[in-house]
């Protein structure tokens, strides 16, 4: 718990109580203060949730980590860079600088803004919710007209034998590792699961993941094959339609027992990491008699309304989708509509993002299968494009994979001149109602476009054309070229693809 005093009186009735200080309540209180209103926080550990602890911020630090890992194997001994010795790297000494740093200084940072630089009122402590109205705290009751449950999540445990054996971790122990497996397994191959993957490997952890149904189900064909490939040439193992019986071990991981492809198979390991989703924390609030959902979610409006009047829930307590952006947006409508502002939540065309050492995926909108399915006239926007050559050889160019050029930027563009054809580059693909001539989806592979990517939804909810990006002035060269090559095609009148 923090070591600052709470500031919060008790002798006041605050307009709202937010249980819980993560994304959605240290946002959606911080608003609410901002209407004139006067909101209690109550946190029994940190403000800011799980994201500098061992989610956003994190992982953002570790894939940045295994990036350079990465790059530093890929480069050693090219063009100018020396030959790198990366024999005793450690993924668990990168995960104490976080500890020792990170996590404390972005810990410092959210209470900074939100108490001293905002003067919200924070009670440290256990809540106990006594009523709607009523919080009690380390002993000290609280008085509020509405109540903001904002409790978060916690990892999804499907209940696999020997999921109690030591070495078997969630995302949560990810920042607590303090030495480096040989060998790990993770179970669920989605967003989580994926990222986990590409974090691991470029420090010479041998990775498997094993997926139930299929891994990125909702990504574009492209961008899939893409990621899988790119995984399979840094030897991280992936298997799909898998159902996991046991993890195998008499007090420590030595395996995991599945079937795979109608077959039983053991996958040798010292580390299993369990990567299958979220559960919603809702049990603090169901004396109150909200409805709760099938996913042990409490169940919202797009008010973000309880089923209990004056009770409302936010970010992840609230179901998926499990997204901070979500979560801060959702804490603001909940604080809207206690000062009677008429304010929903609106969840079309959210981005989504993971890590794919050393670039990131991003995508928003549809994808090309479902944009086909939807329009009568499509068609894409995208590079790389053709054969790539079946050897590559590092810093020699090779004639006749023109299509293979592109995209370039900054660590995409070493990458590109340093193995030219083999398509380590990343890839992007716009996709385009060629009738009206809008964008209907955007995916990318890459470094650092999802900076992009935050405005694009906005722009496509604006009905955003080819024509339209055409006129941006691009800062050349950008992570994502949508810009030039949408301009490339935007003086046909008839658009076709661009091949």
């Amino acid at each position: 718990m923090s070591n600052a005093a709470s500031n919060a009186p008790n002798n006041v009735e605050y307009d709202a109580i937010f249980v819980g200080g993560g994304a959605s309540g240290r946002f959606g209180s911080c608003f609410l203060q901002g209407l004139g209103k006067k909101p209690l926080i109550v946190e029994m550990d940190h403000l800011g949730g799980e994201c500098h602890k061992c989610r956003c911020a994190f992982e953002n630090f570790v894939a940045d980590q295994a990036a350079m890992a990465d790059c530093l194997r890929l480069y050693s001994g090219k063009s100018w860079y020396p030959e790198i010795n990366l024999k005793g790297i450690s993924h668990s000494r990168a995960m104490k600088t976080y500890r020792d740093v990170g996590s404390k200084a972005f810990a410092d940072a959210m209470e900074f803004q939100t108490v001293k630089q905002l003067g919200v009122a924070v009670a440290w402590g256990q809540a106990k919710i006594i009523d709607k109205n009523t919080v009690e705290v380390d002993g000290v009751t609280y008085k509020g007209k509405n109540m903001v449950i904002a409790t978060g999540s916690r990892p999804m445990m499907p209940g696999i034998k020997g999921d109690k054996l030591e070495n078997v971790w969630t995302y949560r122990d990810h920042p607590n590792m303090t030495w480096d497996p040989k060998k790990i397994v993770l179970i669920g191959g989605g967003k989580i699961g994926m990222g986990k993957a590409s974090m691991f490997a470029p420090f010479g952890i041998d990775v498997t993941v094993l997926e139930k149904y299929t891994c990125m189900p909702k990504w574009d064909a492209d961008v899939r094959e893409f990621v899988f490939r790119n995984m399979k040439m840094r030897g991280i193992k992936i298997h799909e339609g898998v159902e996991v019986k046991e993890i195998l071990g008499k007090t420590k991981v030595e395996g995991v027992k599945a079937i795979v492809n109608g077959k039983e198979q053991i996958f040798e390991c010292d580390a299993v990491m369990i990567t299958s989703g979220l559960t919603p924390n809702s049990e603090i609030a169901k004396q109150l008699g909200v409805e709760i959902g099938r996913g042990n979610e409490i169940v919202v409006n797009d008010k973000m309304e309880t089923s209990v009047p004056g009770v409302y829930a936010v970010g992840d307590v609230a179901g998926p989708p499990f997204f901070m952006a979500c979560a801060r947006k959702e804490g603001m409508t909940a604080a809207k509509n206690i000062c009677g502002e008429e304010a929903v939540m609106d969840y079309d065309l959210l981005p989504d993002h993971t890590y794919i050492s050393p670039l990131e995926a991003t995508m928003i909108g549809l994808t090309e299968a479902e944009a086909r399915a939807k329009y009568k006239n499509v068609i894409c926007i995208k590079v790389p494009a053709g054969e790539r050559p079946p050897e590559v050889k590092p810093e020699q160019y090779q004639p006749g994979y023109a299509g293979n050029a592109l995209p370039v930027c900054g660590r995409m563009h070493t990458l590109n001149l340093l193995y030219y054809g083999a398509n380590m580059n990343g890839m992007l693909k716009a996709v385009v109602n060629a009738d009206t001539r809008e964008y209907v989806g955007f995916h990318h592979v890459g470094d650092g476009a999802k900076v992009a990517f935050q405005y694009l939804g906005y722009l496509m909810k604006k009905g955003w054309k080819v024509d339209d990006m055409a006129q941006l002035n691009e800062v050349f060269l950008n992570a994502e070229h949508f810009i030039q090559l949408s301009r490339l095609i935007a003086g046909k009148k008839k658009l076709t693809d661009f091949k």
